[in-house]
């Protein structure tokens, strides 16, 4: 009797240990699969997961360039750093073509991931993948005085993109490609022309190409290296959000890029950053709507200020501040509000914003006074700045008006007074 209660309990615990074990079995297992399935926050996971290129032979120009690159590694995050407005935007269409990451770097070896380095005449190359004008034209990408789309973002890694998938198509290897791009189809194409049948069998690195072509493709799987196992290089690579940073825009009139720079309250130069391919000042629109790219927590602030600034009657200009005006006798004279001026220029703190000689706002254009208005509102007026302890009667006795006068020249009087706040009073 004693011995079968003893073998019902040691049954009873042996199925609790399996029944606990399964628990645990099955929760590890969920929380794998969510680890594995949960997205990324560092784009540079993604970028490695999607390596496929070998790392080439040991060579002495390999070590040479490695050399090069190990004495500079302190710039190698300052080209991460530029590359974080593009990179997320490149690594998603090469992903969707399924085309090896190793492309996402070609813009570190060609321009350091900055779209704005400048032609010369020796080297007329633009561009984040650095097109020649000829290059450029073949591929589709407009060039005149208004812009330059081999440095526009996504019309030029389109095209590159485009081009490295049919040179791929043509030498059936992302080496050959890589090497086409940087010297040319015409020139590997007679390479592999001249090349035996036995020779063509061999690798990339084993054909007669000439050091400047192994030297571009070296660079390229150097850098590879650098991201996938940057430990080794001791360096810390700076992390890069797994989110797109820009939201595209379509402009169908022309408009002016200080314009366009206070409807999305962002500066000229980001503005510039997302938009290099603009020569000048002017987004000039052709039979076809342009794309302009803004920061993606901008995008909806632009197009709000869009419509209103389309809806006016009488289009918004630049205006330059004069010395000594406020922002309150400036809505005035333009027959607008200041919150509504605060808005449309990004002044969205509601604080007290001292301006400058010169500055630049958008404002309606200036309003035509009626003789009868401007005898009621002699134009010659002084701005008062309300102070703690201030009220309406001590401020119309100190400058020998009235309470009612004070609020027949400012609309918004009848609220209490805040510190900081504009009064508009007329010269005695």
């Amino acid at each position: 009797m004693i011995l079968k209660r003893k073998i019902r309990f040691l049954g009873i615990v042996i199925s609790f240990f399996w029944f606990c074990l399964l628990i645990s079995f099955n929760a590890s297992a969920s929380q794998f699969l969510q680890t594995k399935n949960s997205p990324t926050s560092n784009l540079w996971d993604r970028v490695r997961d999607g390596f496929v290129l070998a790392s080439p032979p040991d060579s002495k120009e390999r070590r040479t360039i490695q050399a090069a690159y190990a004495a500079n590694l302190k710039t190698f995050n300052r080209i991460v750093a530029n590359s974080e407005r593009y990179l997320f935007h490149i690594v998603e269409e090469l992903q969707r073509r399924g085309m090896p990451m190793e492309i996402a770097l070609i813009p570190v070896v060609e321009s350091s991931y900055n779209p704005l380095v400048k032609s010369t005449p020796d080297n007329p190359s633009t561009g984040l993948w650095q097109f020649v004008p000829r290059t450029g034209k073949y591929l589709g990408l407009s060039q005149n005085i208004w812009f330059d789309d081999r440095r526009d973002v996504i019309a030029s890694t389109e095209a590159a993109l485009n081009y490295f998938q049919y040179l791929y198509d043509r030498f059936n290897s992302w080496e050959l490609a890589i090497a086409a791009y940087n010297i040319g189809e015409g020139t590997v194409g007679k390479i592999l022309a001249k090349a035996s049948g036995k020779d063509k069998s061999k690798d990339f690195y084993r054909l007669g190409f000439p050091i400047e072509a192994k030297q571009y493709v070296y660079k390229l799987l150097l850098v590879k290296d650098i991201v996938a196992n940057s430990k080794k290089y001791g360096i810390k690579l700076r992390s890069v959000p797994n989110r797109p940073y820009f939201e595209t825009v379509k402009i169908h009139k022309p408009i002016d890029v200080p314009v366009v720079t206070r409807l999305a309250n962002i500066s000229e130069t980001e503005f510039t950053k997302l938009n290099p391919a603009y020569n000048g000042f002017v987004v000039k629109v052709f039979n076809e709507p342009r794309t302009l790219l803004l920061p993606k927590d901008n995008s909806k602030t632009f197009l709000r200020n869009l419509q209103i600034y389309q809806s006016a009657k009488n289009p918004w200009q630049l205006y330059h501040v004069k010395k000594g005006e406020y922002i309150q006798s400036i809505a005035n004279r333009h027959g607008t509000t200041v919150s509504l001026l605060r808005t449309m220029n990004g002044m969205l703190d509601n604080k007290e914003i001292a301006l400058a000689e010169d500055q630049v706002l958008l404002a309606p254009p200036l309003i035509k006074q009626s003789s009868a208005s401007i005898a009621y509102k002699r134009p010659s007026t002084d701005v008062y700045i309300v102070k703690k302890g201030d009220t309406l009667y001590h401020i119309a006795k100190r400058h020998g008006t009235t309470i009612d006068q004070i609020k027949q020249w400012n609309s918004n009087s009848n609220k209490g007074l805040s510190v900081g706040q504009e009064l508009l009073l007329a010269k005695n």
